[in-house]
């Protein structure tokens, strides 16, 4: 039976390459899209649902079943526009569609933080991805897969000048990020990250897991 995926973030960088993937996979039955703008090329068999996080979805006549969610959720301070925004957007509205999957019965759920993630970080941005996954960890899910890659770089609609100088780093320091150790900072390409979560999905592996960003860049799953 083709598996539906829900998809929160279908907008940003690795939210659009994971839709891209999608549509070229076989056995990918409903795509849906949550958010407050449709992406900006939907496949044929994706339903755009307009959501704002904020309230239950609207499903309408679309109930997903045997769904995969993933959620790629993520903002910056500077973009927010303030700390109180930013955590709305990464904490909020990421607990706010765990809650709503799991209602209706998701698989699994997978959530996109990031490296160096701690509730007890002296770092905001840091403290607030460790405190998201704290709290997802907490509901007792029957998957939870959290993934913590490094700098995300690709191709944006917006610009931002810091990854684009780690995309050229990432690939002069390319054999120096293969030393042990440091592949866990390691700039992380969107379309690596992609597949490694679609991977991940296809594993049905039950409980709290984390995905640390060595095993992203080596593509190894349950490392």
């Amino acid at each position: 039976m083709p598996r539906d995926y829900i998809l929160a973030g279908a907008t940003g960088l690795v939210g659009a390459e994971i839709l891209k993937q999608l549509e070229q996979k076989n056995g990918t039955g409903r795509i849906f899209c949550l958010g407050r703008s449709a992406p900006a090329t939907l496949p044929a068999n994706a339903i755009f649902i307009a959501h704002d996080f904020l309230a239950p979805v609207d499903w309408g006549d679309h109930q997903p079943q045997n769904a995969i969610a993933i959620c790629t959720l993520g903002t910056t301070i500077k973009k927010a526009g303030s700390e109180a925004a930013f955590r709305q957007v990464d904490y909020d509205f990421v607990l706010n569609f765990a809650e709503e999957t799991h209602r209706i019965g998701a698989l699994s759920l997978h959530v996109v933080t990031a490296h160096g993630a701690s509730a007890k970080s002296g770092i905001f941005y840091s403290r607030v991805k460790g405190e998201i996954e704290d709290k997802l960890q907490s509901l007792n899910l029957h998957a939870l897969h959290i993934y913590r890659p490094s700098l995300l770089i690709g191709e944006r609609a917006e610009h931002r000048p810091g990854e684009n100088a780690a995309a050229v780093a990432a690939k002069l320091l390319g054999p120096v990020f293969k030393l042990p150790g440091l592949n866990a900072i390691q700039p992380t390409p969107a379309p690596r990250l992609a597949s490694y979560i679609l991977q991940v999905a296809e594993s049905a592996t039950t409980g709290n897991n984390i995905h640390i960003n060595a095993w992203i860049m080596n593509m190894t799953v349950g490392a």
